[in-house]
């Protein structure tokens, strides 16, 4: 196999996005757009005429570039529409031309059984074998293929159905709403967020409105958005990328009754994955997984950590 690094200039989004498309993964993370808005400068291992590609988010500090995972993207790793193997996991993994990389790959990107698989510092590890601790991350999906609303209300928790009943008690109203009324709420309600976090979220609504996959929908109290919510669409997963509730949103329970109308009206409807985007937050896994979701595991890879890289070089700069 013969495994090209591409800077960002080099690379044919064309058949990079359709090398994506084709994946089974349905993730959105790794097509062009998507990495254009959150990752500018993001590089790429290619091979086999783009039949295998991963993304390298590139970050650069102090004149030095390594790999972190971007803001606003859970899972990367490698995309093709063949398996891919063991054996062509650890080719990409040597051939990353970075000393220091962080990042998660995707959910297919790990062993099944009676094969390892890499968790991290170039070391693959067996079906038997303890994996590390923060090697594993979890995410939560609902598959809606195939079943309809009252089978999965059947999974709903006790929590869950009764704070969707309150919230249809309070005159609640879903609704689609604009992009600057779903990112002036977000914003309002996370200015503690990294500085980060918060510039990029704009530039991928836009992005998202463009290449045609966004979802903005929102729920009303007495005309006024009290919850909002921004998601993609990418072959048949929905990714709830960014939910936001205001204080009087939390009160009436408008997440609950938003998340039960996108699993009846569009995800039910359209046979789909409902993808949660997490979480290794205790509270948020609970509020998904009173919606029946299911563990999705992916991984993270690392080699050496770029926070060290990044502590050292500052000290040599105060030094001077």
């Amino acid at each position: 196999m013969n495994i090209k690094w591409l800077k960002h200039r080099d690379i044919d989004k064309t058949s990079w996005d359709a090398a994506v498309n084709a994946s089974p993964t349905g993730l959105p993370y790794a097509y062009s757009w998507y990495l254009d808005a959150v990752c500018p400068e993001w590089e790429a291992l290619v091979a086999d005429d783009y039949k295998f590609v991963m993304p390298l988010p590139v970050k650069k500090k102090y004149g030095f570039k390594y790999l972190i995972q971007p803001r606003w993207v859970q899972q990367l790793g490698i995309f093709s529409v063949d398996a891919v193997t063991e054996d062509i996991q650890r080719l990409f993994i040597e051939k990353i031309p970075y000393l220091i990389y962080d990042f998660n790959i995707n959910y297919l990107n790990h062993c099944h059984k009676g094969h390892s698989c890499l968790y991290g510092a170039g070391k693959f590890f067996s079906d038997n074998e303890d994996i590390p601790d923060g090697r594993i991350r979890t995410n939560l999906i609902i598959d809606c293929s195939g079943r309809s609303i009252a089978d999965i209300r059947q999974n709903y928790s006790a929590n869950a159905v009764r704070n969707i009943s309150k919230a249809k008690k309070s005159q609640l109203e879903v609704v689609e709403v604009t992009d600057d009324a779903f990112l002036k709420l977000w914003s309002q309600e996370n200015l503690d967020k990294p500085l980060e976090q918060r510039n990029k979220l704009k530039p991928l609504v836009r992005a998202a409105e463009q290449s045609g996959t966004a979802y903005l929908l929102g729920v009303r109290k007495d005309g006024v958005l009290v919850a909002s919510l921004f998601a993609v669409l990418c072959g048949s997963r929905f990714c709830y990328l960014a939910p936001v509730s205001s204080k009087e949103g939390k009160k009436c329970c408008a997440m609950f009754l938003l998340v039960d109308y996108i699993i009846e009206n569009i995800c039910c409807q359209n046979r789909l994955t409902f993808d949660c985007e997490g979480s290794m937050i205790d509270g948020v896994a609970r509020f998904y997984r009173g919606f029946g979701a299911e563990e999705q595991p992916y991984f993270r890879i690392s080699r050496l950590r770029p926070d060290r890289l990044v502590t050292a070089v500052r000290r040599i700069f105060q030094s001077k």
